[in-house]
């Protein structure tokens, strides 16, 4: 659960918005409304961390992951369709190294009836299934994502930077899905995508 906690963000002299409070909740999905210039995007840097409020705080649990796909984008060329996709799973690599560690601090412990040595099985238990969540058949995922996308088999080996803005957009979108992110945030998504997308 996320939590916006009082949240005022001020730009100049004139708050964007004031005292702003509301939850996220697992599961929801929300849509956010409003003229241009309202506010939107800057809710959702500020959600997905990239950015401090003014005033207030938002709460996001330390083990949550957040999925970003901003209005635009520096996009990278040189490599191919499924190449830039699978940059994706770059992070499993970390969680990997996260695990070696956990693991390591677990077998030097005797205290197992702490509430550290608790909170340290925990964080192992949950590495553990993002990690089999990630890698369990990571190419079949990440081929359906693709596909599910707009893609054809035959553009995952075409450079990136063959593509139109949207379509590289898309890749943008893949590698976000592919992560299994806890909170996903689109910010208008149908710049980029069509109804069946």
């Amino acid at each position: 659960m996320v939590s916006i906690e009082q949240v005022s963000m001020t730009f100049g002299k004139e708050p964007l918005f004031d005292n702003l409070s509301f939850l996220i909740n697992d599961k929801e999905k929300i849509a956010l409304v409003g003229r241009n210039g309202a506010g939107k995007t800057t809710l959702l840097k500020l959600l997905s961390g990239q950015i401090q409020p003014s005033a207030g705080k938002v709460v996001i649990p330390k083990d949550m992951t957040i999925g970003y796909l901003p209005q635009h984008m520096a996009l990278n060329s040189g490599r191919t369709v499924i190449e830039e996709a699978e940059l994706a799973f770059q992070e499993i690599k970390a969680i990997e190294k996260q695990i070696e560690a956990l693991n390591g601090e677990i077998m030097q412990r005797t205290d197992y009836e702490s509430e550290s040595y608790r909170q340290l099985i925990e964080d192992f238990t949950h590495q553990s299934e993002r990690l089999k969540m990630f890698s369990a058949n990571y190419q079949a995922d990440l081929e359906k994502t693709l596909l599910g996308l707009g893609f054809l088999r035959s553009d995952f080996q075409r450079q990136t930077s063959e593509f139109s803005g949207g379509w590289r957009m898309r890749i943008e979108l893949a590698k976000i899905l592919l992560r299994h992110p806890d909170l996903l945030l689109l910010d208008e998504p149908t710049n980029h995508l069509d109804i069946e997308s």
